[in-house]
């Protein structure tokens, strides 16, 4: 975008240099012209009654005297002619007699048209301007004046004049040139910022702000206005996440109450109303997963604890450990076929419960006789888990949606699950300055990962700004 507002700023004063600056010195052309056209219009007036003398007379000593004191005074030369174009005197022009007389306001003169100058002719080629006036004697045209003035004098005028608009327009477009990348930056730094801001906050910062004293007014103000934002989400962030925490928290006492109290009617409950209780134990379990889930995912959300090293391979092996036993009932196997000693950066117990959601959907999903397989890999400075199995998988648009709190697939089970577990895993990612990303399996099932930072031990940082860094 800097390269298109500098290039903006150059191109704008170029075009309106070259829309005003050649006009204008076209018209300083025609100006120059035209006022000399107009001074020798004048001065050939001037000499009707002279030339109507040499006409009457054929006394020319004191034309010939004028005409020599007019070149030496102004530089331009007078021809003088009878009605049947027949030179009489006058000085030398560049053009001949002869070749002057054919001249187009010559000729009109001529032919007795009384419009003073009406038609001038300059001849850029031949360097000179050709002004011709009609006398006329008592009503009677007797002949015709031409002055003709050379033009060196004008074009060096005119030539000094299109200098000084191109230094001019030259100095200006320097100017722009130079001014242009400082005031891109001037304009686009606060845009830089408030970019920087929006990607930390949409990355979970929700301490991000704007510098409010950078750039234009425009700029400042809507600086303003997204810290205002970014406050008010802020606010709105922390009411709900207290609401969460604070009705799971309330509403754990009661459950685990009724809970007991629906265990002891058991001894009072005939056999129709068992199956009943049991489904009422059943929810009640539920219940109490989902406000565990919750709550789980209101810490997860809130506490900024710091990073430590983690072995990702021993977490991952003991968790397969544990499943194994769950897996096995249902005939599914869970491997780990890639995997080498690496250490990630996260909160100590958040990889274990998202290796939990990962292994609780993969054998869930998994049907009899499949596997589950994982992978421990290393990327650019991050090291990443892979889960895949061989169950029905996602569409893009079920991965798409996913890690949406209580978001269930469609063909989900009443009553199976929560639709918080993936959510759960996506927040524990993200506080540890990772990701979750699912994907298509090979095999046709779900390819699920989680991508946390490589351990360093300058790394002390946890939250979303630490595998932002990493990406600057």
């Amino acid at each position: 975008m800097r390269g298109h507002l500098v290039a903006a700023l150059v191109v704008l004063p170029t075009v309106v240099l070259v829309v005003l600056g050649l006009p204008l010195a076209a018209e300083r052309d025609d100006r120059a012209v035209r006022q000399l056209t107009q001074i020798r219009t004048q001065q050939a007036r001037e000499m009707k009654d002279l030339a109507a003398g040499v006409v009457r007379s054929g006394d020319s000593d004191r034309a010939r005297r004028h005409i020599a004191d007019f070149q030496d005074r102004t530089g331009g030369r007078i021809q003088l002619y009878d009605t049947t174009g027949r030179a009489l005197l006058g000085a030398l022009c560049i053009l001949s007699p002869e070749e002057l007389r054919d001249e187009e306001p010559v000729q009109a003169a001529l032919r007795g048209d009384f419009r003073d100058s009406a038609e001038q002719r300059v001849s850029w080629q031949a360097g000179e301007l050709v002004v011709a006036v009609p006398v006329v004697d008592g009503g009677v045209l007797v002949g015709v004046v031409v002055i003709c003035s050379f033009l060196d004098d004008l074009q060096i005028d005119v030539l000094t004049a299109w200098v000084i608009i191109a230094v001019i327009a030259l100095l200006a477009l320097a100017v722009a040139a130079f001014l242009a990348e400082p005031l891109a930056r001037w304009i686009l730094k606060p845009i830089r910022y408030l970019e920087r801001a929006a990607l930390d906050f949409a990355a979970g910062d929700h301490d991000a702000r704007v510098p409010v004293d950078q750039g234009p007014p425009e700029l400042r103000v809507l600086a303003e206005t997204f810290n205002h934002l970014a406050q008010q989400v802020q606010h709105q962030v922390q009411v709900q996440q207290s609401f969460v925490a604070d009705a799971s928290h309330q509403l754990r006492s009661p459950l685990v109450a009724l809970s007991l109290r629906l265990e002891n009617l058991e001894p009072y409950v005939d056999k129709d109303g068992a199956a009943r209780l049991a489904q009422a134990l059943a929810e009640a379990e539920r219940m109490s997963r989902i406000l565990n889930a919750l709550l789980l995912l209101a810490r997860s959300e809130t506490e900024d604890q710091p990073a430590h090293p983690v072995d990702v391979l021993a977490v991952l092996e003991e968790r397969v450990a544990s499943w194994r036993t769950v897996a096995a009932p249902r005939a599914v196997e869970i491997d780990i076929v890639e995997g080498r000693e690496l250490l990630g950066a996260a909160i100590p117990g958040t990889l274990d419960q998202i290796l939990d959601v990962f292994l609780d959907n993969a054998v869930r999903v998994s049907p009899r006789g499949s596997s589950i397989r994982l992978r421990v890999v290393a990327d650019e400075g991050v090291v990443a888990v892979q889960c895949q199995d061989q169950g029905p998988g996602m569409s893009a648009a079920d991965r798409s949606r996913a890690c949406d709190r209580f978001w269930r697939g469609p063909d989900a089970e009443p009553g199976e699950g929560s639709g918080l577990g993936l959510a759960i895993a996506a927040s524990l990612a993200r506080a540890n300055g990772g990701e979750v990303l699912l994907e298509r399996a090979p095999a046709g099932g779900l390819h699920a990962e989680v991508r946390l930072p490589n351990w360093q031990p300058a790394l002390t940082c946890s939250g979303p700004a630490a595998l932002e860094s990493r990406r600057r």
